[in-house]
């Protein structure tokens, strides 16, 4: 049994076939646009780091041997045109690709505007259908702004273009006052499920995320985004936006095994790290952390 799960990873072109593909975002434009702090384009390579340093391919809690994933990486998607728009259409050709050519794709991003392509992919990849996800953060993230792709709207555009459906979408682990009253009005006609970071702490993070991958696994494939900012800033510095409170790295590797169990969730994101923020590697080892988390939940499939 190889002990280390870097000893897994092998580049997608000597692997095409995988029960998982890695793949890059190297994206900030989106976070600035929004007035967050450059940087998360490093935050691929922070995170591949840290996968490969630490983690090994046996998980004592739940008794799974992860040696037998075969784990490809298609490296980092090419974001560099200056034309915000063109890097978007490339987010979304490649990851429909890949999600047509492996079961499960994850995403080391970026920033989280990539999600608006990301799952415009995984629309495209499984037949055009409106798709089911879930989104862990402190923000919601469906601004109204037409003219740009930002951090802030990634939701927002999906709900309104009926790439997501809104009946099937959860967000998870909001924060009290980072939202307005106007993007929580046009999640409920959108007939979302809103979960406040609050009832997160009170009742448990499983109970809610159980029932967000029900609703959103019923009719169909879905993605999970895991934004890191949703973690508190003491477990979570290097974050575009930081905040005092937000959820345990606990919750975190909750809600990652859980979404890995379902097979019909076919897209699962890391993203806003932050890596020139970070203490110590800190940041990205949560991130790499959270990715495992999300293979054991798939080799106990």
């Amino acid at each position: 049994m190889p002990p280390f799960l870097r000893e897994l990873i092998r580049p997608a072109a000597e692997l095409p076939e995988a029960d998982v593909c890695l793949v890059g975002l190297p994206l900030d434009f989106g976070t600035v646009l929004e007035g967050g702090r450059a940087g998360a384009v490093h935050a691929p390579d922070a995170m591949r780091r840290e996968l490969r340093r630490y983690h090994k391919t046996y998980n004592l809690e739940h008794d799974v041997d992860l040696s037998g994933l075969r784990i490809a990486d298609a490296g980092n998607l090419s974001l560099q045109d200056p034309d915000h728009a063109r890097n978007h259409a490339t987010i979304r050709q490649r990851l429909s690709e890949l999600l047509t050519q492996y079961p499960r794709v994850v995403v080391l991003g970026g920033s989280h505007d990539g999600t608006y392509s990301t799952v415009r992919g995984l629309f495209d990849a499984t037949g055009g259908q409106p798709v089911g996800g879930i989104n862990l953060d402190a923000h919601a993230d469906v601004k109204d702004k037409p003219e740009i792709i930002s951090s802030g709207t990634p939701f927002g555009k999906l709900l309104r273009e009926n790439v997501l459906a809104g009946t099937r979408f959860t967000e998870l682990g909001l924060h009290s006052n980072l939202n307005t009253k106007e993007d929580i009005d046009f999640l409920h006609q959108q007939q979302a499920t809103i979960v406040p970071l609050a009832h997160v702490q009170q009742d448990g993070l499983p109970l809610f995320m159980e029932r967000a991958l029900h609703r959103a696994t019923a009719q169909g494939p879905a993605f999970v985004s895991f934004d890191i900012d949703g973690c508190a800033e003491a477990f979570a510095p290097a974050v575009s936006a930081p905040s005092a409170d937000g959820f345990t790295p606990r919750q975190a590797v909750e809600a990652a095994f859980l979404a890995g169990r379902h097979p019909a969730v076919r897209l699962f994101e890391v993203v806003e790290l932050n890596p020139i923020f970070d203490r110590d590697n800190q940041t990205a080892r949560l991130a790499a952390t959270i990715i495992t988390a999300f293979l054991t939940g798939v080799a106990k499939q």
